[in-house]
């Protein structure tokens, strides 16, 4: 099974134009914040959703309460290890088999290693920390 980590992430809902994205990045390193990913996505037009997963939750929450940023908070998993075919089917194979529906993944492999970010419902991340190994 792939290796696996909880992960705390925050959404933002912004303004789906041109820098917006640019500027979240730009506000991320003014604070010195480290993330493990960024994903985001037009959800209706001029509505985006931006998914920020740092490496460290509490300095990012502090910040963004300070700025007063709306947000909202959830855990998420992170699975990652060496390319192969199939690499993930185990891990989703366990998490079928516990009942549980994933809300939505996001993946990517570079240079033989890859990553995925993995939601599912807030009520579920209980048995998928079980169904993927974890305490």
């Amino acid at each position: 099974m792939a290796k696996a980590q909880r992960v705390i992430y925050f959404k933002a809902s912004v303004e789906d134009k041109p820098g917006a994205l640019l500027a979240i990045a730009k506000d991320l390193k003014s604070k010195n914040l480290g993330l493990v990913g960024l994903l985001g996505y037009g959800t209706a037009p001029g509505h985006a959703e931006d998914y920020v997963i740092p490496k460290n939750a509490d300095k990012l929450r502090t910040a963004w309460k300070a700025s007063g940023i709306t947000f909202e908070e959830g855990t998420g998993f992170f699975l990652k290890g060496a390319d192969k075919t199939g690499v993930l089917v185990k891990s989703l194979e366990a998490i079928a088999q516990a009942g549980i529906n994933i809300v939505g993944i996001s993946a990517l492999a570079v240079k033989g290693q890859y990553g995925a970010f993995l939601w599912v419902a807030q009520s579920d991340v209980e048995k998928t920390a079980q169904a993927l190994g974890l305490r």
